[in-house]
């Protein structure tokens, strides 16, 4: 920065790799949300971006490390606040809650259609890549094994196959319920239509903690 306050040559050269890197990383982000990650090209991301192929392999070195940036912006947040979320969780839907809460945040930040997040995530949950699905298995791990200990904490009796199949199901039935929650009034013949994020949140938490928690009352764990 010069005295008058006017930013010299050299600080705009340092600030160019870093601006060249956020717009491949928006552009690669709306591209996979639409188009899906099979589909979409380096080329077709750099020409958007006004980037160049070289730009993808200095910042990121290859396609699949571009995958896993664009997902890591999206999902570390998200598994933090859930992370945080899970600490004060004591019964099955404080459990559910601090799962579902911060991507229904997120979808409500995005805009009432979620924008490209809730796409992304659509396309996240269908990925048949195998390369992909363990791109995006990477930044569930920890969140997995909290969870899976939590839930076997507040539903004792459950065997750690069933927790994890409950916790499977309990993350399908929520990627569902968002990313086909406009087919609700097709699926219904137009008796119903799509609820606001609070009441399918409630209904959601309502739900899925009692999935959680069947057979794990009166003694009648099979």
């Amino acid at each position: 920065m010069s005295r008058c306050g006017v930013s010299s040559p050299d600080s705009v050269i340092e600030e160019a790799p870093a601006a060249t890197k956020r717009r491949l990383l928006d552009v690669a982000e709306r591209l996979f949300a639409d188009q899906g990650f099979d589909s979409v090209s380096l080329r077709a991301i750099t020409a958007e971006a006004g980037a160049n192929l070289a730009a993808v392999n200095y910042h990121f070195g290859s396609k699949e490390s571009l995958i896993a940036a664009v997902i890591a912006r999206q999902v570390e947040p998200i598994n933090r606040r859930r992370l945080e979320l899970l600490e004060g969780a004591v019964d099955a839907r404080e459990i559910v809650a601090a799962f579902v809460d911060p991507v229904l945040q997120e979808a409500e930040r995005s805009g009432a259609d979620g924008g490209h997040f809730l796409k992304l995530m659509s396309r996240c949950t269908a990925a048949r890549d195998e390369k992909v699905s363990a791109l995006i298995a990477v930044q569930f791990r920890e969140v997995v094994r909290r969870f899976v200990m939590a839930i076997g904490d507040a539903c004792p009796g459950l065997s750690a196959e069933v927790v994890h199949l409950r916790l499977l199901f309990t993350a399908g039935a929520m990627a569902q319920s968002l990313f086909h929650l406009d087919k609700l009034a097709m699926v219904s013949e137009g008796r119903c239509e799509a609820p606001g994020l609070d009441t399918l949140r409630d209904e959601m938490v309502t739900f899925l903690a009692a999935g959680l928690e069947t057979g794990t009352r009166d003694g009648d764990v099979k």
